[in-house]
């Protein structure tokens, strides 16, 4: 954008700057309520007026896009608050991938186990848990 932009502002500001070479002569203004009469070269006339008008333009364009910004800016905070939030969600669903396989390498070593083993180690369990312990 900012390309076709220099592409039409260059040859303007060219034709601006020929058009103010080229006109040497002088101009009166009357101020008539102040009484005063000035003389300015048409040259300097015509490249004042212009930067002017440029630098106006530039402030109405930035004034009209200031609602684009300010929804740029929501936007933007928003979606830190979504990578936040997915970011989070990613650490919870590896720690319960995690549980979910050691799990399952408990269950295989559960399964490897024979009936009577598995029997034994679980009694051996239950009544641990009436045995009163020393400290």
């Amino acid at each position: 954008m900012n390309f076709i932009r220099g592409i039409i502002e260059i040859p303007f500001f060219i034709a601006v700057l020929v058009m103010a070479v080229i006109n040497d002569g002088f101009t009166t203004f009357v101020l008539k309520p102040l009484g005063l009469n000035i003389t300015v070269s048409l040259s300097v006339l015509i490249l004042v007026l212009f930067f002017v008008g440029y630098f106006i333009g530039r402030l109405d364009g930035y004034v009209a896009n200031a609602p684009l910004r300010a929804a740029l800016r929501t936007h933007k905070k928003a979606n830190k608050a979504l990578n936040k939030e997915h970011d989070k969600l990613n650490k919870e669903h590896d720690k319960l991938n995690a549980d979910f396989s050691s799990l399952q390498q408990n269950f295989a070593q559960l399964k490897g186990q024979t009936a009577a083993e598995a029997k034994a180690q679980m009694m051996a369990k239950f009544l641990n848990l009436f045995k009163f312990k020393k400290d």
